[in-house]
Order: C-alpha cells, then structure tokens, then sequence
C-alpha cells in the first residue's frame, strides 16, 4: 500500500487521487468498448438485415454508435470526477488541499485514454470484428500493469505499452498538451480507418 499511493514530494491525497482516477478511467471505458462492439453482437445475430432494408445506412449505424460511445465515455468522466471530487471534499472540509476543478482537470486529463479505446474497438469492428474481446482484455491488461507498476517496479519501456502509462499523474505532476493532443489524433485516426473497413467489409452472417 505505501509502494502504491505514497511517492516523495506529493501529498498522500494527490497521490490516492491519482491512483484513483486511473481505476475510475479504466471501468468507465468499458461501456464506450461495449457499445461499439454490441454493432458487430447485432450483426452477427443479423438484427441489422431488417434496418438494413430501410434508408439506414452502414454510415449512419457506425457513426451513431461512436457518438454514442464518446458521449458516454465523456459522461462518465465527468459523473466519476464529480463524484470523487464532492465526496473527498465534504468529507476531508478544510483539510483538503484540492478543490473540484483538480479533481476534474486530473480526470479528464485521461480522457483520450478511453478515446483510445473506442478507436481501438472501431478499428477491430472495421477490419477483424471477431477479435473485438481482445480490447476488453487489452484494457485489463493496462488496468494491471498501471495498478500494480510501482509494486512490481517494471521498466518504463514495458508499461509504456499500457496507453494510460503515457499520461502524466494528474494531480501530482502536470498537464502534456503533446501527450493529450497526440493520444487523441491516434484516437481518431483509429476510427476513420475502422470506419473505412466496416464500410467495405461484407456483413458477417454467422
């Protein structure tokens, strides 16, 4: 415990903050995975033929599903750092070094982690949707290396292959515009190739 949530320099409420936040990004990027993958679940159960015969396109179907698994994604963020934030704060009063907006600028810091994610899952719907499973196994991969690197005291270059590891430690070290910015452009890049593949591939029927 002390390996996990105490480091030199940083307050101990910075620094379970920190730990905390990356538990919180990891379950909320759950949902924006299963809601990109529940598109290729109705596909293959062939629940898209029917909406497929109206004016509802390919196009439309991809591109619904990622808005709504950015906007959940987005969502939980928010509801989680708010959470966490109110409640620290009511409970710690005066004692607390840290204020709402720390508890939200830390949390969505990672927010093109879970990008990463569903641009994960977009690209694995477009080219090799049978292997969508393989992103829910990839972020609890991540989850583990991140949770436990300090107790382990990994190299830097094996847990810079969890996409979190690449983020600075809000609140205890500062925010990366280049780290952020370029997360996020891979992120995206991810679902416009993914798009790409769903939007040529034939239909899998079973």
């Amino acid at each position: 415990m002390k390996q996990m949530f105490t480091q030199a320099g940083v307050s101990l409420e910075e620094s379970f903050t920190s730990a905390i936040i990356m538990v919180m990004i990891g379950l909320v990027s759950i949902l924006p995975i299963a809601i990109v993958n529940k598109l290729f679940t109705e596909e293959s159960k062939l629940h898209l033929n029917q909406l497929q015969a109206t004016k509802v396109t390919r196009s439309q179907l991809y591109w619904t599903s990622i808005g709504l698994a950015i906007s959940m994604g987005f969502l939980g963020i928010l509801l989680s750092a708010a959470s966490l934030g109110g409640t620290a704060i009511a409970t710690m009063g005066d004692r607390s070094s840290m204020d709402i907006f720390d508890f939200l600028t830390a949390s969505f810091n990672l927010l093109p982690a879970v990008l990463f994610f569903i641009g994960l899952s977009a690209l694995v719907l477009g080219w090799a949707p049978k292997l969508g499973k393989l992103v829910y196994a990839y972020l609890g991969y991540a989850f583990l290396i991140n949770y436990f690197g300090g107790v382990l005291d990994l190299p830097e270059a094996f847990s810079k292959t969890a996409i979190q590891s690449w983020f600075p430690q809000m609140p205890m070290e500062g925010f990366d515009l280049i780290v952020f910015l370029t997360i996020t452009v891979i992120s995206i890049l991810f679902i416009i190739v993914g798009y790409a593949g769903y939007k040529r591939r034939d239909m899998y029927e079973g």
